[in-house]
């Protein structure tokens, strides 16, 4: 079993949370390509996919930055519903495999190396920006809610979906700021080769920190696989016994 490590967060901690971020996503790169383009991960195939595309319904050609992009699977769907797509992120092995399939699928994404914390991108850019667990992948999400309100348009939306941290952790430690450390990623039956770990809020500082960035929140949704599945099948009813993710969707005041 996944050992989990509660710390709330030194200075010092806070000083290495990147160089920790860029060993454990070294190390783990390889797998997480593995898992995805198997299609090995249930969760993605049946619940948080779907949570996302589904704020896109009836959109058309608009422009679109996956923040924390991976081995681009998100931003492929994306492409295909014919958005424009460009897709960030600070791994350079994971931005390496997603640009040698889009060599062979020519979808028109445009990968970029780099943190989406500090980008380049103009000012008012983008119509959406998706950040598909990694919001909670950062020391400090109100950076990254000050560049997406830098570069996104008026009226423009960002779409998070992360861990639901009303049912992540130990309700002793829910109030605090806290960085939860797991000793390796289970999917399928397939151990990563590192640890992992992401930042806990309480929800009402996600909302306070989007409030205060300029942003009003547009929806709060709970994704979760049917119910019919989650009553027949054996599997879905063990792992689904509480909410796992939440989905906020938010506008540019």
């Amino acid at each position: 079993m996944s050992r989990t490590i509660y710390q709330s967060l030194s200075k010092k901690e806070i000083g290495n949370w990147h160089k920790e971020k860029n060993k454990e996503w070294g190390k783990n790169a390889d797998f997480w390509v593995k898992i995805i383009r198997k299609n090995l991960d249930p969760y993605r195939l049946k619940v948080t996919n779907k949570a996302i595309l589904e704020t896109l319904k009836g959109e058309k050609n608009i422009k679109i930055l996956d923040s924390g992009c991976g081995e681009g699977y998100l931003s492929r769907l994306l492409a295909k519903m014919g958005h424009r797509t460009w897709a960030i992120d600070f791994c350079p092995n994971l931005i390496k495999a997603a640009e040698k399939l889009e060599e062979k699928e020519l979808l028109g994404i445009k990968y970029l190396l780099g943190d989406f914390q500090k980008t380049n991108f103009p000012a008012s850019f983008f119509d959406v920006i998706i950040s598909h667990q990694t919001i909670n992948e950062i020391k400090k999400p109100e950076m990254a809610f000050k560049e997406f309100y830098r570069i996104i348009k008026k009226r423009g939306r960002i779409i998070l979906l992360f861990l639901h941290p009303c049912f992540e952790i130990d309700p002793k430690k829910y109030f605090q700021k806290i960085k939860i450390e797991k000793s390796y990623y289970l999917v399928s039956g397939i151990k990563s080769p590192s640890p992992y770990f992401y930042l806990h809020l309480p929800l009402s500082e996600w909302i306070e920190l989007l409030s205060k960035s300029g942003f009003l929140i547009e929806k709060i949704k709970e994704p979760h696989p049917p119910l019919n599945l989650i009553k027949k099948d054996k599997w879905w009813k063990e792992k689904f016994k509480k909410p796992l993710f939440i989905l906020i969707s938010a506008v540019k005041k």
